[in-house]
Protein backbone atom coordinates (compact mmCIF):
# COMPACT_ATOMS: atom_id res chain seq x y z
CA UNK A 1 0.00 0.00 0.00
CA UNK A 2 3.00 2.12 0.85
CA UNK A 3 4.56 1.63 -2.64
CA UNK A 4 1.70 1.98 -4.32
CA UNK A 5 0.68 5.35 -2.98
CA UNK A 6 4.43 6.94 -3.01
CA UNK A 7 4.18 5.67 -6.53
CA UNK A 8 0.70 7.21 -7.60
CA UNK A 9 1.49 10.59 -5.68
CA UNK A 10 4.67 10.93 -4.52
CA UNK A 11 4.51 12.06 -0.48
CA UNK A 12 5.85 9.63 1.52
CA UNK A 13 3.36 10.83 4.88
CA UNK A 14 0.46 10.12 2.87
CA UNK A 15 2.11 6.79 1.63
CA UNK A 16 2.62 6.41 5.51
CA UNK A 17 -0.88 7.24 6.13
CA UNK A 18 -2.62 5.87 3.99
CA UNK A 19 -0.77 2.54 5.11
CA UNK A 20 -1.23 2.64 8.74
CA UNK A 21 -5.09 3.23 8.33
CA UNK A 22 -5.48 0.15 6.49
CA UNK A 23 -3.49 -2.31 8.13
CA UNK A 24 -6.33 -2.81 10.14
CA UNK A 25 -8.62 -3.77 7.44
CA UNK A 26 -6.13 -6.06 5.50
CA UNK A 27 -5.62 -7.51 8.76
CA UNK A 28 -9.50 -8.32 9.38
CA UNK A 29 -9.75 -8.59 5.59
CA UNK A 30 -7.05 -11.51 5.56
CA UNK A 31 -8.26 -13.29 8.72
CA UNK A 32 -8.88 -16.89 7.50
CA UNK A 33 -6.42 -16.73 4.70
CA UNK A 34 -2.86 -15.66 6.13
CA UNK A 35 -4.21 -15.81 9.73
CA UNK A 36 -6.91 -15.89 11.94
CA UNK A 37 -7.51 -12.16 13.23
CA UNK A 38 -7.71 -11.45 16.80
CA UNK A 39 -9.26 -8.87 19.03
CA UNK A 40 -5.70 -8.01 20.76
CA UNK A 41 -3.80 -7.82 17.88
CA UNK A 42 -6.31 -5.50 15.90
CA UNK A 43 -6.36 -3.36 18.87
CA UNK A 44 -2.51 -2.42 18.73
CA UNK A 45 -3.09 -1.75 14.97
CA UNK A 46 -5.73 0.41 15.40
CA UNK A 47 -3.80 2.16 18.38
CA UNK A 48 -0.66 2.81 16.14
CA UNK A 49 -2.46 3.79 13.08
CA UNK A 50 -4.23 6.45 15.17
CA UNK A 51 -0.88 7.28 16.96
CA UNK A 52 0.73 7.60 13.64
CA UNK A 53 -2.17 10.14 12.15
CA UNK A 54 -1.68 11.89 15.76
CA UNK A 55 1.72 12.19 14.96
CA UNK A 56 1.95 13.50 11.49
CA UNK A 57 -0.78 15.85 12.13
CA UNK A 58 1.63 18.76 10.90
CA UNK A 59 2.32 16.48 7.49
CA UNK A 60 -1.71 16.29 7.44
CA UNK A 61 -2.00 19.77 7.76
CA UNK A 62 0.72 20.19 4.84
CA UNK A 63 -0.91 17.90 2.47
CA UNK A 64 -4.25 19.89 3.01
CA UNK A 65 -2.84 23.29 2.27
CA UNK A 66 -0.66 21.84 -0.85
CA UNK A 67 3.20 22.79 0.34
CA UNK A 68 4.35 18.81 1.51
CA UNK A 69 6.96 18.25 -0.25
CA UNK A 70 6.94 15.26 -2.66
CA UNK A 71 9.57 12.42 -2.78
CA UNK A 72 12.43 13.03 -5.37
CA UNK A 73 11.83 16.90 -4.75
CA UNK A 74 15.10 19.10 -4.49
CA UNK A 75 14.83 20.64 -1.14
CA UNK A 76 14.41 24.58 -1.47
CA UNK A 77 16.95 26.83 -0.80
Amino acid sequence: IWLLMAVLFRYSSLSSLTAAVAAPLVYVLASGTAWYAETPELLALVAMAALLVYRHRENIQRLLAGTESRLGQKKKS
